[in-house]
């Protein structure tokens, strides 16, 4: 269930926090998902965005039931994610297909993007990146602030990274970036309304 802070969600012994701290952000120095990239992101990149307002990180930690504190009972952290605001163009038919008919005429629509996702190498392939993303579902869909229908993400073009989107219900939104480094992946939320 969500808990009372909007910027963090507990879910199946899960806790999904926002950094705001820069003690915080020292946990990105050591961290690696094996991706040489996504880890300078989060290394160099993560706290420089937060403080020009381009994209706020979250991690992911484990829940100790044992612990007595608020912050002795977290593991060490276990994934991160970046956050962005986006927003999608459908096409026409895509758009008279996922809205009403009043609603259709809206050519762009408003997403929350993924700017980047990575969980520690040691964790990686126990199903900890499926349970982080219906984290974010829940969290977009529980502290819907401004209006977010969507969760893109630009997902390298690798089988691998596209086969583990695929398989969390994301859609390509179209074909035009098949020969490109990255595809533009989504999540319609409406999906899960009225599941939580």
């Amino acid at each position: 269930m969500p808990a009372k802070d909007r910027n963090r969600i507990e879910y199946l012994g899960w806790a999904l926090s926002i950094l705001d701290s820069e003690d915080e952000f020292e946990q990105l120095k050591t961290f690696d998902c094996g991706d040489d990239d996504l880890n300078e992101f989060f290394r160099e990149e993560a706290l420089p965005h937060k403080e020009e307002l381009l994209a706020e990180t979250y991690v992911l930690r484990l829940i100790d039931p044992e612990a007595t504190g608020s912050n002795d009972s977290l593991s060490d952290p276990v994934a991160f994610v970046t956050f962005n605001n986006d927003n999608i163009e459908l096409t026409q038919r895509k758009r008279k297909k996922l809205l009403p008919a009043k609603k259709a005429r809206y050519r762009y629509l408003p997403a929350v993007k993924i700017g980047r996702l990575g969980v520690r190498k040691e964790y990686q392939r126990k199903d900890i990146g499926t349970h982080l993303l219906n984290m974010v579902k829940r969290l977009f869909l529980t502290n819907n602030r401004t209006g977010c229908r969507f969760i893109t993400v630009d997902a390298y073009n690798k089988p691998r990274v596209l086969k583990f989107y695929l398989k969390n219900d994301f859609s390509f939104l179209h074909n035009k970036d098949e020969n490109k480094a990255t595809r533009i992946m989504y999540f319609d939320l409406k999906r899960l309304k009225g599941q939580l």
